[in-house]
């Protein structure tokens, strides 16, 4: 391996952090709403999640729509905001370097969790108080600007030959943070309260803004550094980010990143399901935050030997090509995804996450193949554009699978999950068109090569023949 790990150590303490108070922010946006905006008994509120019997299913069944509107809100907040800060800071990055960024990004990261702890101390504080929350992070360039950033610092850092598997530990890394704060975050939760678990979570940012600062290198060997400030509002750099996925590439390079353009975007549509899964278990199988919690351990435990095989094995060392394992990967995410929607039984839970394992490092994948069809100084320009794409269509995304949950709860709240099916299928038929295309381009360039070496013969017969005499 010919580079050592930097910026995944400060990533892993930041995830841990976000992972210890995702599943907990959700508990406590429902007991917060219950009590709080509903007015229902606090000792009642205080039990969702916790205790699992008739009376708290249907106070959840009062709770949740609201909560989940909430919730809603907050996404489309996030998302408007962060696609505003998309079109600037990746390019931004592009000028005067990735580091600032990412130090900036932890900065609005601990803000954030510092509002945490007074959410959780102050406990009459509305759950609306969760929009607050998000304003550090929205300020300092978002999730979606801090992601694009770090890939474009790994691009920067790495060769095409080892870019897929540094991007596929990145994704070990974060999930692996998402193994330890979800099996940890309820445990801790119970043992002592929310005060406590946000306070855990800002010191792991803490130590991630601290490593950052002092032992993240710089990744960009060129940088400019005058008028940083006046660069942040760059019409150029905009408009030149939006024209970089239609330029003319050699071959068919165009024409997959397109593909790959459009499938992505279709994917986006249905990013509203991932914040209703919670729910869904609550609802449908009377989970507990515990129960949810060992679910999420057990998943995460799964992906990370699922991503070290099919980013590693299968594509590192037996180099099969990126998009054929996402093509492989999409199908076998339809299959779980209607096995969730039909589920009963526990047991039927964790068979679906089994069967989503070959999707497993497709993030990775993705993003290590858009950085081989573009020059590495257009990498954060095309995962800008792409971000700012679901970043337009997540709220939309969140809208339609809110409602449409909260129509079907009290008849078959696993319904969403046959639409994501559906929009996944649309993402695979996207990519067979894109293999389709690569191999045509495989074909045609052997054909040259060949066709090069055939005309070239003669010539080596006459060469040949001179030297002998």
């Amino acid at each position: 391996m010919g580079f050592k790990l930097s910026l995944e150590i400060p990533v892993f303490f930041s995830a841990l952090a976000f992972m210890l108070t995702v599943s907990v922010n959700s508990n406590l946006l429902i007991y917060r709403t219950c009590y709080v905006l509903l007015h229902h008994n606090q000792s009642n509120c205080a039990k969702l999640g916790f205790v699992n019997d008739n009376a708290t299913e249907t106070l959840e069944k009062l709770v949740e729509p609201t909560a989940t509107y909430i919730q809603l809100v907050r996404t489309i907040v996030e998302s408007a905001f962060g696609s505003v800060l998309c079109l600037v800071v990746a390019p931004w990055s592009d000028r005067f370097g990735r580091k600032p960024v990412i130090v900036v990004a932890f900065v609005g990261g601990t803000i954030s969790l510092l509002l945490h702890i007074v959410f959780a101390a102050v406990d009459t504080l509305t759950p609306w108080f969760m929009l607050v929350i998000s304003v550090p992070i929205i300020l300092t360039g978002g999730g979606v600007s801090f992601l694009t950033v770090v890939s474009a610092y790994l691009s920067d850092s790495t060769t095409p030959e080892e870019r897929g598997l540094r991007m596929g530990i990145l994704d070990v890394v974060m999930a692996l943070a998402s193994l330890i704060g979800n099996t940890s975050s309820s445990y801790i939760l119970i043992a002592t309260n929310y005060f406590i678990v946000y306070c855990i979570a800002t010191a792991c940012q803490l130590v991630a803004l601290g490593y950052a600062i002092f032992f993240v290198p710089e990744s960009l060997p060129e940088r400019e550094t005058k008028n940083p400030i006046a660069g942040i509002f760059s019409k150029s750099n905009i408009i030149q980010m939006l024209k970089t996925p239609f330029i003319q590439r050699e071959g068919s390079k165009r024409t997959l990143l397109l593909l790959i353009m459009i499938s992505m975007l279709l994917g986006f549509t249905s990013t509203g399901s991932g914040q209703l899964f919670f729910f869904f278990v609550r609802e449908k199988l009377q989970w507990t935050l515990t129960k949810f919690t060992w679910y999420g351990t057990v998943v995460n435990i799964l992906g990370l030997f699922a991503t070290a095989v099919v980013v590693y094995l299968f594509h590192t060392v037996l180099k099969i090509k990126e998009t054929v394992l996402i093509f492989v990967g999409s199908l076998f995410s339809v299959v779980s995804l209607i096995t969730l929607g039909l589920a009963l039984k526990d047991w039927q839970v964790y068979l679906g996450a089994i069967l989503n394992l070959p999707s497993y490092g497709q993030g990775a994948l993705m993003r290590s193949l858009i950085s081989k069809l573009v020059h590495e100084e257009e990498v954060a320009k095309i995962l800008s554009a792409f971000n700012i794409g679901s970043n337009v269509l997540n709220p939309l995304s969140s809208i339609g699978y809110t409602a449409l949950y909260n129509a079907t709860i009290n008849t078959d709240a696993g319904l969403y999950n046959f639409v994501t099916a559906g929009i996944v299928f649309g993402c695979s038929i996207i990519f067979m068109f894109a293999l389709i295309v690569q191999r045509k381009a495989s074909i045609e360039e052997y054909d040259v090569l060949e066709s090069d070496e055939n005309s070239s013969e003669p010539e080596n017969v006459i060469a040949n023949e001179i030297n002998s005499t």
